[in-house]
């Protein structure tokens, strides 16, 4: 088996190195990786696999129960991003390394077992990162620097958290149980600056990064190394001893960062920082899950334990799957404006995998971004009525400020489909996506349609990861509904709280579409209304500004922007209070920084960073050996 564990590390290994030959075959390569990924992370999921470690020196590998969810998430996503990459990059050998490194990097650090190797690995995708989204000319020179900046304080957490983590535990191996609440804060803190949680998204350095580099780019930052920074918080959060206060600070980071950032998902313009804002939403969601899931941890209630955590999988799985899909869809905007946008022309079945992709975004059932989220709502909901005061409160807290962030992500990801999907133009570009948006489509939806199988497999991992006597799945029946197709989220006083079936959801659905949709052709008079742009002037059309106006307006203090128009088209100019203190730290850092060059580092800058970055690697290396 160790040869077994060897060979499914080993395989990304090879991806870069293609690349530099032939990118198209890299990418193909790539594609057959990921799948095999997938089929092994399932059958490890349903324990048809044991677990599998090896170990030379501090070079410590494992595929187990622990890891296999994320492999299994990260795999799909990376299977996107090769697909699109065959038609996006083709031949760009350059890009395509750069690509193949990140995901060799990303699935290295899935892997490892070993704090020091994690930390090697990560530093190694946050390089290869910045290199993807800065090595085109004709990138903006502060993109990619913004994405280093905060992936090296990503970095310095970890580093700092990892050295007290071996002294506290005495072991290198991830897995070994941490007492320390301190300890675990500053690990959790070292992987949500990964994810942009409050306040760092205020500066908007994700959707800054995120919306700058090429499209397989923009979806591994956003998809993949979000869902691994959850990856990383989820791995040392099962070892450690509970602790309420980390719980509770967890939902209200969280609920705080799903609601900032759908309020600036919604005004954006720019086709790829909109998604990249959602991420951030996103990102807030999962980790309300993880701090429901701590809490119930800190109270010894098994059952919500495990339904929280397969909340957070679910959420995970939804997200990462979607926001693939989403970025694909941006694809076709070649300046990436939403307002004027030149998009082109998707087949009707390409159009309803997009359609599939927006409203699991937006959250709404049977989708699988509807199951995430009734999934945390019910451990809100549940939350919010038990006897714990403390948590009592802050569920009815944070629940509110969630609630409100997921009702301003349905006009948001409206806006975002109509502007994207409605352009007649025949273009390349449209062609070029058709195939792997449907791939995406296809999917998603199977979230819905096979989600009983979904959540009996995450079901049955989540019991055995948390030490539970038998497995418990939620899944159950009631009424007309059969096993499984029904499920449930448990009660404090027994039985169930609630439950939802998405599988009935859609049949219902399918049945009223095919009563519905003759009678509306059947119309023969249409009626017109003047347009309401939102609070500017009248056009022929509601356009994509107009969308958010209205919370602009209402919202000026946090916003703190200006329309301006320019010729007869409005456009918004933000002046983020946020962002303008970041402006105005980093130029007094510039200064001082370039004063203590000029008397202390008067050589080239480049080549002292290329020295820092091997200088890391090196003891990185040899503390391995």
């Amino acid at each position: 088996m160790n040869t077994v564990l060897i060979l499914l590390f080993s395989l990304s290994l090879v991806i870069p190195f293609i690349s530099i030959l032939r990118p198209r075959i890299s990418f193909s390569f790539g594609i057959l990786i990921t799948l095999i990924l997938a089929f092994a992370s399932i059958l490890a999921m349903l324990r048809f696999i044991p677990m599998m470690a090896v170990g030379i020196g501090n070079f410590n590998l494992y595929f187990s129960l622990a890891n296999s969810p994320f492999i299994f998430i990260i795999s799909i996503v990376e299977l996107i991003v090769f697909a699109i990459s065959l038609r996006y990059l083709r031949d760009d050998k350059i890009l395509g390394f750069f690509i193949g490194l990140t995901v060799a990097s990303i699935n290295s650090v899935l892997f490892s077992d070993n704090i020091i190797l994690f930390l090697m690995f990560w530093e190694s995708m946050t390089v290869s990162g910045y290199l993807t989204i800065g090595y085109k000319k004709e990138s903006k020179a502060y993109p990619p620097f913004v994405f280093i900046a905060f992936g090296e304080l990503s970095t310095i957490f970890l580093t700092v958290g990892f050295a007290a983590y071996y002294f506290s535990t005495g072991s290198m191996t991830l897995g070994a149980p941490l007492h320390n609440p301190y300890i675990l804060m500053v690990i959790i803190l070292g992987f949500l600056f990964k994810m942009g949680i409050v306040p760092l998204q205020m500066v908007e350095w994700l959707p800054i990064a995120h919306g700058n580099s090429p499209v397989p780019g923009s979806i591994l930052f956003s998809a993949a190394m979000t869902t691994l920074a959850l990856y990383g918080i989820v791995s040392f959060v099962e070892v450690s001893t509970a602790n309420i206060v980390i719980g509770l600070l967890l939902m209200g980071f969280g609920s705080f960062s799903l609601l900032f950032g759908s309020i600036f998902a919604l005004s954006s313009e720019n086709s790829k920082m909109l998604p990249a804002y959602s991420t951030v939403e996103n990102s807030g969601a999962m980790i309300m899950l993880v701090g429901l899931f701590i809490s119930w941890k800190f109270y010894g209630n098994m059952e919500m334990e495990i339904f929280t955590l397969l909340g957070v999988i679910v959420y995970a799985t939804a997200h990462a799957w979607a926001k693939s899909a989403v970025f694909v869809l941006s694809a076709i905007s070649h300046d990436f404006s939403l307002s004027f946008s030149k998009g082109s022309k998707l087949r009707p079945f390409s159009k309803l995998s997009g359609a599939f992709a927006v409203i699991s975004l937006m959250g709404l059932a049977p989708i699988g971004g509807g199951i995430g989220e009734w999934f945390l709502l019910e451990s809100l909901f549940i939350s919010a009525s038990s006897n714990y005061l403390i948590l009592s409160v802050v569920a009815i807290l944070a629940g509110a400020l969630a609630a409100l962030g997921i009702g301003i992500t349905i006009p948001t990801f409206t806006k975002f489909f109509n502007y994207l999907s409605t352009r007649k133009e025949d273009d390349p570009m449209g062609t070029n996506i058709n195939s792997t948006i449907s791939t995406a489509g296809i999917l998603i939806i199977s979230i819905s349609i096979l989600s009983p199988g979904f959540i009996y497999m995450f079901s049955y991992m989540s019991s055995y990861i948390l030490g539970s006597s038998a497995p418990i799945i939620f899944l159950s029946t009631l009424k007309a509904i059969p096993y499984p197709f029904l499920i449930y989220s448990p009660s404090l006083a027994g039985g169930f709280f609630g439950f939802m079936s998405p599988v009935f959801i859609i049949m219902i659905m399918a049945v009223s579409t095919l009563v519905i949709v003759p009678l509306s052709l059947t119309r023969k008079h249409t009626r017109s209304l003047p347009v309401w742009n939102g609070g500017i002037d009248q056009e022929g059309t509601f356009n994509s500004f107009a969308y958010a106006n209205v919370l602009r307006i209402i919202l000026r203090k946090i916003y703190l922007s200006r329309e301006e128009k320019k010729g007869e088209k409005y456009v918004e100019r933000t002046f983020d209070i946020f962002w303008l203190i970041i402006v105005d730290i980093a130029k007094i850092f510039t200064i001082l920084s370039g004063k203590f060059a000029r008397a202390f580092m008067n050589g080239r800058i480049n080549a002292y960073i290329i020295y820092i970055i091997a200088a890391f690697f090196t003891v990185l290396i040899l503390l391995i050996i």
